[in-house]
């Protein structure tokens, strides 16, 4: 975690260094209100540590809640303005680069002058109107974002065909969570609603595939208490992700345990449901070993000794844990961790770090299902995908063709 702080508040300097460069010292006030606005905005940057630190020290008042509504949100904010700023940017500085090169080539680089750097002021002019349009298009954007990532998650119905499936599992339901995130901003008000509309559901099990908390028990033991009222005729399970472990991840064991979920930690279980042998398992999350050494997440290991099944369901917080779950011979994963993205542009950016993001894919033999998130993490904020609960039924066959 100290490498990880490091990483956050090098990222809250350059993102300072740069609103302050490109965003505030153009405009055209006094000083003093320039400073007074680097010192704002640096302050709200860093702010995401110092409500950290109250988390930790056990605060849970009004003062905490609405500290980290400003930063979060601030930080959102933050995030798509750089974006829209850099998008103008990146074009500028190229041209800027490339008109170097070639008065170097020319052998004019101590005399090449163009007519937008002799005439500062339009240039300031231009700057700050650019400016005034990117807050115009980001406020609102922002606006609606959280919205998004507040409102109700949308259930998504999702068949998984097996083929050789007994009949008497056709039509079995499994209701999916992932990614609650409870801590900063979503608190125990969220996580009643998104219980109740699991239950409604009616699944025949419940799962949470990771990343259920943002926080020590003693600060969050109340907002997760809801999932203590969670139903389902075959149980409540969950693997570990990674917040997990960052957050003290046996205690949380214990506590998860209490609330009558039970965590599935490199083991299975067989679930006889009376009409056919479900055998669910889970693994630790994909990076768990670095700061549990004795959690070394392994789908061969959930699978050793398996007694004989109808269909074998694999809970791994972590997508890229299916190239192993399809050596061990799981017919079906089920993840979550990407968020897909959870806004523009890092829907665009996952891509390039997670081999599968959303939705359901085919590795070899084993179905994967990647669920984008219940709740969200950090800003709270979503553009281009939305909170989901997964309602997976069980079909026999084999299914129409799904994407590799």
């Amino acid at each position: 975690m100290a490498m990880w702080s490091y990483i956050v508040l090098t990222v809250a300097t350059l993102l300072t260094l740069y609103l302050g460069w490109r965003l505030i010292m153009p405009l055209p006030v006094g000083r003093g209100r320039k400073i007074a606005a680097w010192l704002a905005v640096g302050g709200l940057l860093y702010g995401q540590r110092w409500v950290r630190a109250l988390r930790e020290d056990g605060a849970d008042t009004m003062l905490y809640d609405g500290l980290s509504w400003v930063v979060f949100v601030f930080l959102g904010l933050v995030s798509m303005v750089v974006m829209f700023m850099f998008l103008r940017d990146l074009p500028i500085l190229a041209g800027r680069t490339l008109s170097l090169f070639r008065r170097m080539a020319a052998g004019r680089i101590s005399s090449g002058r163009n007519a937008s750097a002799a005439d500062p002021g339009r240039r300031r002019f231009m700057l700050n109107a650019s400016n005034a349009a990117i807050m115009a298009v980001a406020m609102p954007l922002t606006g609606y974002s959280i919205f998004e990532a507040r409102r109700t998650p949308e259930v998504v119905r999702n068949d998984l065909f097996v083929p050789g499936l007994p009949s008497g599992l056709d039509g079995f339901t499994i209701a999916q969570m992932t990614d609650t995130h409870i801590g900063p901003t979503l608190r125990g008000g969220w996580m009643r609603m998104v219980v109740d509309e699991i239950n409604a559901l009616g699944a025949d099990m419940v799962v949470h595939t990771g990343d259920m908390v943002d926080g020590s028990v003693d600060s969050l033991r109340r907002h997760v208490a809801p999932l203590a009222d969670l139903v389902a005729p075959h149980g409540v399970w969950m693997c570990l992700g990674n917040h997990e472990y960052y957050a003290g991840v046996e205690a949380w064991m214990a506590e998860v345990g209490r609330l009558g979920m039970r965590p599935l930690v490199d083991e299975h279980v067989l679930v006889d449901t009376g009409r056919g042998r479900v055998l669910l398992a889970g693994v630790a999350d994909y990076t768990a070993h670095r700061l549990h050494p004795a959690h070394l997440s392994s789908p061969l290991a959930a699978m050793q000794g398996a007694p004989g099944h109808d269909v074998s369901i694999l809970l791994a917080h972590q997508p890229v844990s299916v190239y192993e779950a399809s050596r061990a011979g799981f017919d079906i994963q089920l993840s979550g961790h990407t968020h897909g993205g959870q806004f523009f542009p890092w829907t665009v950016a996952i891509h390039l770090f997670q081999p599968y993001v959303r939705g359901l894919h085919r590795h070899d033999a084993t179905l994967l299902y990647v669920n984008t998130g219940t709740g969200y993490w950090g800003p709270p904020m979503r553009l281009g995908t939305a909170p989901e609960i997964t309602l997976h039924t069980l079909k026999a066959g084999p299914g129409p063709d799904v994407e590799s």
